[in-house]
């Protein structure tokens, strides 16, 4: 899979005017870091240019991009696109893929009922403890999430034994390790740790997609060869990565 990604990326680089390597600096959603390392040393291979990612929360990342740090292409979900956009600092962004939102357990415990919206309050009523994304640290599916609880009014119950982290790996981590019963974050992240099971996607109408954009920014100090790693993203190729990894790919999934 990966010789046609990067078989690909060759083809991409060959409209790169560049005649020594060169190296970009990315900022991309934590969410996305199975997927983008894959790409990125498939990329690097393929042209000689180096992937330099950073991965963090979309409230860090705006911060760094407004401070005027050198950034060349970003990932984010949608809320972090649309403040981009809005400050008129994006390139022509495109939609690259989603992941759905859900329950994480430990591979040998029991596989809850998510089903509903009553079979899911009951689940996060028997958990002892659940791990999800601190809404203050910036992570845009945790503030989503916060506001979930508050309308199915379990804010303060969940709160009581919510073990809160900072992003999709660590809430994975952090039930994998046994230090909470239950994980409420990405399907992506949850099926690629090593002892989790995916129970099910968040039930409606709480159901949440989260869209993934990449993008160059306007400044960008390698604007070509950025262009050409976002443009490898969406590539044919790389759509059965997205799909191995949990995520929908393509335009169709936002």
């Amino acid at each position: 899979m990966l010789r046609n990604v990067i078989a690909t990326l060759v083809l991409l680089a060959l409209n790169i005017n560049h005649a020594t390597a060169g190296e970009i600096r990315v900022l991309a959603a934590v969410a996305v870091q199975d997927p983008l390392d894959r790409f990125a040393q498939a990329f690097t291979r393929a042209t000689g240019h180096k992937v330099n990612i950073g991965y963090s929360l979309t409230g860090p990342i705006l911060a760094e991009i407004k401070a005027d740090k050198p950034v060349d292409a970003i990932v984010l979900p949608e809320q972090g696109k649309v403040a981009l956009v809005g400050l008129g600092l994006l390139d022509k962004p495109i939609s690259i893929a989603a992941s759905l939102a859900g329950v994480g357990v430990r591979a040998e415990a029991p596989t809850p009922d998510v089903s509903t919206l009553e079979a899911f309050k009951a689940v996060l009523r028997a958990a002892p403890s659940i791990a999800y994304t601190d809404p203050k640290s910036g992570g845009a599916f945790g503030q989503y999430f916060a506001r979930a609880l508050a309308e199915i009014g379990m804010a303060d119950e969940v709160a009581r034994k919510a073990v809160l982290v900072a992003g999709s790996q660590l809430i994975a981590a952090t039930v994998a390790k046994g230090e909470a019963a239950v994980g409420i974050t990405f399907k992506s992240a949850i099926v690629n740790t090593a002892g989790l099971k995916f129970a099910g996607a968040l039930p409606r109408p709480l159901e949440d997609r989260e869209p993934f954009t990449a993008g160059v920014l306007k400044n960008a100090k390698e604007p070509d060869i950025a262009r050409a790693f976002v443009e490898s993203l969406t590539a044919l190729e790389a759509v059965a990565v997205w799909t191995e990894l949990g995520f929908v790919a393509g335009p169709a999934s936002h």
